[in-house]
C-alpha cells in the first residue's frame, strides 16, 4: 500500500495538503488527536469497531477530526480513503486560543456533542451489525468518560429532575438537550434499542440546530440530568472565527447524523 505523503498547500502554504491512497489509514480510534482535517479531493470512511464497521463516507468539503480543537483530544473513531484522496491538514494549535479563552457554557456544548457524537457512532455500529439491544458505556479514561467529567464539573449547567416521559419530552421541545446523570432511558431507533445511562445524551445537537428529535424514547423510572440550552450554544458558536465556526458546525451535523432532512440553521 502507497504511503501517505504531505506537501504545503498552494493556496495556503502554512498548512500541508495531505495525499491519501485508496485503502490506507489517516489515524485510528484511541489516537491522540493534533489535527483537523477537510477533504479537497475524493472519499474519506469513518469506521468504528477497530476499523471494521463503516458508519459514515464523507466527501468534498467536509471537515472530521473535530475532537482535536473541540473534544477531548482523542480520535473517537477510524479514519481511511474509500477513493484516493486529499485532505487540508489543519493543525489544532492555530484555533488553540479561541479554545482556551470559550466560556464555559460554550466549553460544555463542545463536551456534551463530543457525547452525542460518541453515541451515535455506538447507534449506527449496532445498526450495521444488527443488534438489537445493547448499553452504552463510557470506559474509564476514555474521550467519552473525560467529557462527561468535566460537564459534571461545571457549576454553569443547570440540573433537572426528569419524573416521567411527558417531562422529557417537553424539555426537549423547549429546545435544550440533556445529559444524564442518573436513571435509565432507552432508545429506539432502526429496530435497535440502546440504553443510556450516566453519559447518555438527548437532544442536544438538535437542539443547537433546531430541527427536532427523530430519537423514539422512553423513560424508565425518573431520572437526573444536565440541561443545556440550544439557543444559548448556537448564540455562543455564531460568535466564534469563522474558522473555528466552520469546524463545530461539521461536528453538530455528524452528531445529527443522516436522519435527519436539514441540518437547520447549521446547514
Amino acid at each position: 500500500m502507497s504511503s501517505i505523503t504531505s506537501a504545503p498547500s498552494a493556496n495556503n502554504p502554512k498548512l500541508n495538503e495531505l495525499t491519501i491512497p485508496a485503502g490506507a489509514t489517516l489515524f485510528e480510534q484511541g489516537d491522540r488527536a493534533s489535527s483537523v482535517f477537510v477533504i479537497l479531493e475524493g472519499e474519506m470512511g469513518i469506521y468504528v469497531s477497530d476499523g471494521s464497521t463503516l458508519i459514515a463516507s464523507l466527501s468534498k468539503g467536509t471537515s472530521f477530526g473535530e475532537q482535536a480543537v473541540v473534544g477531548t483530544k482523542h480520535r473517537m473513531a477510524t479514519a481511511k480513503a474509500i477513493q484516493d484522496s486529499k485532505c487540508l491538514e489543519i493543525p489544532a494549535n492555530m484555533l488553540a486560543s479561541e479554545i482556551d479563552s470559550a466560556s464555559p457554557r460554550l466549553k460544555s456544548a463542545f463536551d456534551a456533542l463530543t457525547l452525542q457524537l460518541l453515541q451515535k457512532n455506538f447507534v449506527t455500529e449496532m445498526i450495521e451489525n444488527s443488534i438489537s439491544q445493547a448499553e452504552f458505556n463510557l470506559e474509564p479514561n476514555s474521550p467519552g468518560a473525560l467529557a462527561l467529567q468535566a460537564l459534571e464539573g461545571n457549576r454553569a449547567l443547570n440540573s433537572v429532575y426528569v419524573s416521567d416521559n411527558g417531562t422529557l419530552s417537553d424539555i426537549l421541545k423547549t429546545g435544550r438537550g440533556i445529559v444524564i446523570t442518573d436513571g435509565e432511558v432507552a432508545i429506539r431507533k432502526s429496530g435497535s434499542t440502546v440504553i443510556l445511562r450516566r453519559g447518555g445524551i438527548l437532544g442536544l445537537a438538535e437542539a443547537i440546530a433546531d430541527v427536532p428529535s427523530n430519537d423514539a424514547f422512553e423513560l424508565h423510572g425518573s431520572a437526573n440530568a444536565l440541561s443545556i440550552d440550544g439557543d444559548a450554544a448556537y448564540q455562543a458558536f455564531s460568535q466564534l472565527s469563522p474558522g473555528l465556526k466552520g469546524v463545530v458546525k461539521g461536528l453538530i451535523k455528524r452528531a445529527l447524523g443522516d436522519g435527519h432532512q436539514t441540518s437547520g440553521r447549521v446547514s
